[in-house]
């Protein structure tokens, strides 16, 4: 046996790496866990997430409102609403105050969909991040979310030059 065939300690790599290893098994095992929730008509996490800060802001909103915090742009955005609408979760309708915007709303059924779809995520969180205490919980939440602020601000920071910026 060489060096080559010794599999590398975890100890052995960078930070970097581990990290990333680490955030991309988590994402995927989520996304597994996801997709079976789906499969028995579940609400995905983004669903969820949609419908929660509709819910959250007590009133029906224009698509921008989801284009900022939920979807990376607009047309992610009305993607998602095509969907949720066609389940019948959300509705549109015109803007009485602009004309030319749309306003999404929740329907009975959504608000139904979002009561079990989080009473359904919170037994899941519970049961998989039972092992961790109180305290590990909330520095996990706290750390992720200085990584999330740090990765943010790196890519706003990072923005390829387009012609609107550059001078």
């Amino acid at each position: 046996m060489n060096d080559c065939d010794v599999p590398r300690r975890e100890h052995e790599h960078s930070f970097g790496e581990q990290f990333f290893r680490l955030l991309t098994r988590i994402s995927r095992l989520l996304q597994q866990l996801s997709d079976r929730q789906m499969a028995y008509g579940c609400l995905t996490p983004t669903q969820l997430f949609f419908l929660k800060r509709l819910s959250d802001a007590g009133a029906p909103q224009p698509i921008s409102f989801f284009a900022d915090g939920v979807f990376s742009n607009r047309s992610n955005a009305t993607q998602m609403i095509d969907r949720l609408e066609a389940e019948g979760l959300v509705t549109r309708a015109r803007n009485p105050r602009d004309r030319r915007s749309v306003l999404v709303a929740l329907t009975p059924s959504g608000e139904e969909s979002l009561k079990e779809g989080y009473e359904r995520h919170k037994q899941l969180a519970n049961m998989l991040f039972a092992p961790l205490t109180e305290s590990e919980r909330q520095t996990s939440l706290e750390v992720l979310g200085r990584v999330l602020a740090f990765l943010e601000r790196f890519q706003a920071e990072n923005q390829p030059e387009t012609p609107s910026n550059s001078s």
